[in-house]
């Protein structure tokens, strides 16, 4: 089964994840062949990449009570009476921080997965591998589309695909009565409706289903209201 890539994509979600591999990667350095020395540089790696981000996130509570602070003592009341101290913003730690220190990180990971003693299940618990991933039930699938009219009769529709092999297009001039207009295999697609009256703007509805190996796939769509002409 796939899986999604390894590395967290928000800063909340590295924390966690370097974290995690900071208070596990010495339990496994026999395994992995580690030296004391690499586990001692792998350690402070995710230090300086904890430290990087605590300390801004810290910073930054700061300089909001430092706003506050700055307006208290500029409008602050009772008037006269000594203002509170000011925010101390916090000492950035003695971490010896280096330039790219998360493609360091990936780097480290690389090896790590590359040495004779890895496992998968060494990789889940270091969070070193990424979760999972399936397809959704064909039952969940639905189309979500976006539905424009434009000259000529004209309808164009945007959305994603969601690899299916193509969209069944239906309309219906009332909202109860669709028939199939058009087959897209790729979006955005147009197609044209055949008025019922000739040269006159026509109000209906549009709604489509996913086509899979010729077979209908999930559910049809919202309808969606248009006006052509």
């Amino acid at each position: 089964m796939p899986r999604k890539y390894w590395l967290a994509t928000t800063l909340p979600d590295t924390l966690v994840q370097v974290q995690n591999f900071l208070v596990k990667i010495a339990g496994y350095a026999t395994v992995l062949g580690l030296t004391p020395a690499q586990v001692g540089a792998a350690q402070d790696l995710c230090e300086a990449i904890i430290g990087a981000i605590n300390s801004t996130d810290q910073c930054r509570t700061t300089m909001q009570a430092m706003t506050q602070w700055r307006d208290s003592v500029l409008t602050g009341e009772p008037v006269g009476a000594n203002a509170a101290a000011a925010p101390v913003f916090p000492v950035v730690g003695a971490v010896v921080y280096q330039v790219g220190s998360l493609t360091q990180f990936v780097r480290l990971r690389d090896q790590i997965v590359a040495s004779s003693g890895y496992t998968l299940a060494i990789g889940e618990d270091l969070g070193l591998v990424g979760a999972e991933t399936s397809k959704p039930a064909p039952s969940s699938v639905t189309p979500d589309l976006t539905a424009q009219a434009s000259t000529g009769y004209m309808v164009n529709l945007t959305g994603s695909m969601q690899g299916m092999d193509a969209l069944r297009v239906e309309y219906s001039r009332d909202g109860n009565n669709f028939t199939t207009v058009a087959f897209l295999t790729n979006t955005p697609g147009g197609f044209q409706v055949t008025p019922q009256t000739p040269n006159q703007p026509e109000k209906g509805f549009v709604r489509a289903v996913f086509i899979k190996k010729n077979e209908v796939v999930g559910n049809y769509s919202a309808n969606y209201p248009v006006t052509v002409s």
